[in-house]
């Protein structure tokens, strides 16, 4: 069975953005290449995260943002793949600030926002 538990700072950090529909995500080993945070990082919830419909098209894109295990909050894309899942792109900053390594597995947690705005939050 998956631990899915969010760490008390990443709780206390939702809280401060009044975050609603807290939900887990994702649950994913790292890989790393050049340029992106491993071979796409593909989200298992297409049709909705948090009661946020995401109807995105091909080529479509959504602004979302993230909170990484050191409470930094990045802007973040979340866009339509080929195969019709969606993907995260975007992730020099965090990969740059954030103390991740390749093989670690991360937890993903989505909530949104007042504004309707579609958060994330990593912990590994």
């Amino acid at each position: 069975m998956v631990d899915f538990a969010l760490p008390e700072d990443l709780k206390m950090k939702i809280v401060e953005l009044v975050g609603s529909n807290v939900k887990p995500t994702l649950v994913r080993d790292l890989t790393f290449c050049e340029h992106d945070f491993g071979n796409r990082l593909v989200l298992v919830l297409p049709e909705s995260l948090s009661g946020v419909p995401i109807n995105l098209k091909k080529r479509q894109s959504l602004a979302v943002r993230m909170i990484g295990p050191s409470l930094n909050v990045f802007d973040m894309t979340l866009s339509r793949s080929a195969d019709g899942g969606h993907v995260l792109k975007d992730w020099n900053s965090v990969m740059q600030t954030e103390d991740f390594e390749e093989g670690d597995t991360v937890y993903l947690w989505s909530f949104k926002d007042p504004d309707d705005i579609l958060w994330f939050v990593m912990h590994a």
